[in-house]
């Protein structure tokens, strides 16, 4: 008959310990990989053959709604829309939206809201000599875009443009509250300082509060808001331009679990974030605004910017589109890749965005200038959603 010491029952008990340890290790490393790191296993492979130019205009935006998608921009001081029932091949006839006396109509963005309604938003910029007020407005259509309703005042700032505001987006939350984000410059008559604002309609868009703010950096500016929001931590995460975080403009992300009632973002608060991560942060003198943030599928995130990174010095008007991939958090954006690589050093690829088409493919949208071929306007491309 065998005898065991009682030392290794000890250790077979201690060893067993380690064993179970081990395994809750690696369970935790694997799902950190996965909400975390799953990023840098994801990447856009741009198609050349497919960069094409859609329309004239620019400050272009692609929506799906119901069974198609629309394409809306601004051209000829008007807000116009288009739709296409082939996944963004083919598009529709243009058909106008809103044209103001006195104003040219600018930033077009489009949200359909969970009632089926469509609530389109744009930015009301007086002519010169009218003194007329910066608005943000919005119009409605509850027939799929086949007739909309007269434009209404959502915001009403100064009437110049250090006192102006910009860049209306829309996002709507489970609950059904709808938040209009905007840039606001009318709080600093005295300064160049601008933050981002919000309005909320809890009526399905019949009506809006008063502007808050959610993200203020004092003495800088905050700039061209996207918004998102991520289910599965019930948080709002918000791209926007800030020249305050490091040197000139790049995205930053700032956030609220609290739908903002936990206060705004300020300069130094934890919850403003720089969206490059370490590896692919660009130098201080590089310009990287006017982001653009979308959700990819569950468990990634797309960013794109327009950057002077290897560009013709360092004017914000020979930048080109850049795309980064990020985790599910909206953290963590690396995997750089540019839609349009062969743009010339005198052209540009300005005020972008991005949509994703289906599981397979993202399209890229960009204001196109300088090109050889194809002419300036809207161009699309499509891209491949590659995991590596």
């Amino acid at each position: 008959m065998q005898v065991f010491h009682p030392f290794f029952a000890i250790f077979a008990e201690i060893h067993l310990h380690i064993m179970k340890l081990c395994k809750i290790i690696i369970t935790i490393l694997a799902l950190v990989t996965t909400l975390v790191g799953s990023a840098q296993n994801l990447t856009i492979e741009w198609r050349a053959e497919s960069a094409h130019l859609v329309t004239r205009g620019g400050y272009a935006r692609i929506k799906r709604i119901d069974d198609c998608h629309a394409l809306v921009y601004e051209t000829r001081g008007a807000v116009w829309i288009r739709f296409s029932k082939d996944g963004c091949e083919a598009w529709s006839g243009p058909t106008e939206v809103a044209r103001g006396e006195g104003y040219n109509y600018a930033n077009s963005e489009l949200l359909q809201l969970q009632s089926g309604r469509l609530l389109f938003m744009w930015n009301a910029r007086p002519r010169p000599n009218t003194a007329l007020p910066y608005k943000i407005m919005c119009a409605t259509s509850d027939d799929g875009g086949a007739s909309w309703s007269e434009g209404r005042d959502i915001y009403v700032a100064g009437d110049e443009p250090r006192v102006g505001c910009w860049e209306p987006v829309a996002l709507q939350l489970p609950s059904g509250e709808i938040h209009i984000y905007f840039a606001n410059e009318a709080p600093y008559i005295a300064s160049s300082e601008q933050e981002i604002s919000l309005v909320r309609s809890v009526d399905n868009g019949e009506s809006w509060s008063r502007a808050e703010r959610i993200s203020f950096f004092a003495g800088r500016r905050d700039g061209m808001p996207v918004p998102i929001y991520l289910p599965h931590s019930k948080q709002i995460a918000v791209a926007i331009e800030d020249n305050g975080i490091r040197g000139r403009f790049k995205p930053v992300i700032v956030r609220s679990s609290q739908n903002w009632r936990d206060g705004f973002v300020a300069g130094n608060d934890l919850r403003r974030e720089e969206a490059l991560s370490p590896r692919c942060a660009v130098h201080d003198t590089i310009y990287a605004g006017a982001p653009y943030l979308i959700r990819l599928g569950e468990k990634h995130t797309l960013l794109s910017v327009q950057s002077t990174e290897g560009r013709k010095g360092g004017s914000h008007r020979f930048s080109n589109m850049q795309v980064y991939v990020g985790d599910r958090n909206a953290r963590n954006f690396r995997n750089r890749s540019t839609p349009l690589p062969n743009l010339p050093m005198d052209g540009n690829a300005l005020w972008n965005s991005l949509a994703q088409i289906d599981e397979q493919t993202v399209i890229a949208v960009m204001t196109v200038r300088g090109v050889e071929q194809g002419g300036n306007g809207v161009w699309t491309v499509r891209g491949k959603i590659v995991r590596k």
